[in-house]
């Protein structure tokens, strides 16, 4: 099959799922006005005027305002599917937009998983169904002794599930299983929407550590309300006790790993990273050691390194320090930070969606390494590589190695 007819055929089955899609959508935004203060439902349908004239806008330019904070993708095509005054429809097929590679390595385009994929309108769906409706936040967090000498496997985003028989996903799960680590985290993301049913398909072939396998909330997990997240938790990551945060440690390390999700705003799809009051108080009783190592979904700085995010202080002001190393996802990347401070911050978010060479980091002072190799992928010719780290610590030591889809050493500390 041609690479026109399969995205043709793929267009097709994905109308098929819309026309289901778009009625319950219709359904839950009715039930959810009827419940919404005046106010509320404004700061909607503006969020939602914001998501369309930013799709709009970057149609046009070819890349996103400097001087306007972005909102969340998903938000695109709302005012046409819920007939809210008169937009008019976004493109929806590779007939009608070819992909374009925005400046933090985005795909611009229709075809699965890009800015404009249709189905990223389920992600908003669930959000609509579940903004007043939550799984309970547990509060039993493992606390688990690692050896002296061990190796984590992370991945961030990695949840799109084997999508086509090339999926970028099931390659980076076959390389973080050569690695045989002794824990395996994911730094979160189920596609689209974290629902009970795609975590119980996409995280099935989730590579599990020799000594325990964590998962990490994330904003596309609560769009569905963290009813599918915790329900994961209980099949198939008994390490965590049923609690979306744990800390691993040993004579010479800490590793925390938090949720930066269930706190966060839920009108802004919580796309930004925030701790609640349960996880800062366990924190401040972890035990002190000489390295600290921090794992979440949401990041502590932009993508250039240049700016702290406002997650970047809470954690910190809990763990009574800044950390010594900081891996995160959300950004569908991968990047080895320049050392700022004491910290050496990474992102691991190129676990499985496809994505660009992010131009904007190329030759950035703040920024050692981005993954910048074509994937040589017919389905999305702009991709590079997806990708997983390996990392081994060794007393207070630590090996870093940013490892390819292909199994090739992206980067490496050593």
């Amino acid at each position: 099959m041609s690479l026109v007819r399969h995205w043709e055929h793929e267009y097709d089955k994905v109308k098929v799922r819309l026309h289901g899609l778009f009625t319950r959508m219709e359904m839950a935004w009715k039930k959810l006005v009827s419940e919404l203060e005046p106010e509320e439902y404004q700061a909607i349908v503006a969020l939602l005027q914001r998501g369309h004239d930013q799709a709009q806008y970057v149609l046009k330019h070819g890349d996103l305002p400097d001087d306007q904070p972005s909102v969340p993708w998903e938000l695109s095509h709302g005012l046409s599917i819920l007939h809210i005054g008169n937009a008019s429809p976004l493109p929806q097929s590779v007939d009608e937009l070819q992909t374009q590679v925005l400046k933090d390595g985005s795909l611009l385009g229709c075809r699965k998983w890009e800015l404009l994929d249709l189905l990223w309108s389920e992600a908003l769906l669930k959000w609509i169904e579940n903004l007043r409706h939550h799984a309970p936040f547990a509060t039993n967090p493992a606390l688990m002794r690692m050896d002296s000498d061990v190796t984590l496997a992370i991945a961030g985003d990695w949840g799109t599930g084997p999508f086509d028989s090339h999926a970028p996903a099931v390659a980076v799960a076959d390389q973080m299983q050569l690695a045989q680590a002794d824990f395996t985290i994911h730094l979160g993301d189920v596609y689209y929407a974290g629902t009970r049913s795609q975590e119980d398909v996409d995280m099935v072939g989730w590579p599990m550590g020799k000594q325990g396998s964590f998962t990490l909330n994330s904003n596309h997990e609560m769009y569905s309300g963290a009813h599918g997240y915790f329900k994961e938790l209980a099949k198939r990551f008994p390490a965590q006790q049923g609690t979306s945060y744990f800390a691993l440690y040993n004579d010479d390390w800490l590793v925390v790993g938090i949720d930066s999700a269930y706190a966060s705003s839920p009108i802004n799809l919580y796309m930004d990273g925030a701790l609640n009051k349960q996880q800062i108080d366990w924190m401040k009783d972890l035990p002190k050691r000489k390295k600290i190592m921090v794992l979440s979904h949401h990041q502590g700085f932009d993508i250039t390194g240049r700016d702290k995010t406002a997650l970047y202080k809470p954690v910190c002001d809990a763990l009574g320090r800044e950390p010594d190393y900081w891996y995160w996802g959300h950004l569908h990347n991968g990047i080895c930070y320049a050392t700022q401070g004491g910290l050496h911050a990474r992102c691991a978010g190129h676990g499985a969606i496809p994505y660009g060479n992010a131009s904007e980091l190329n030759g950035h002072p703040g920024v050692l390494w981005s993954e910048t190799q074509n994937a040589r992928d017919e389905a999305y010719p702009d991709r590079v590589l997806n990708g997983y780290v390996k990392v081994r610590l060794v007393g207070e030591n630590i090996e870093e190695t940013f490892i390819g889809e292909d199994g090739s050493v992206r980067w490496s500390s050593i």
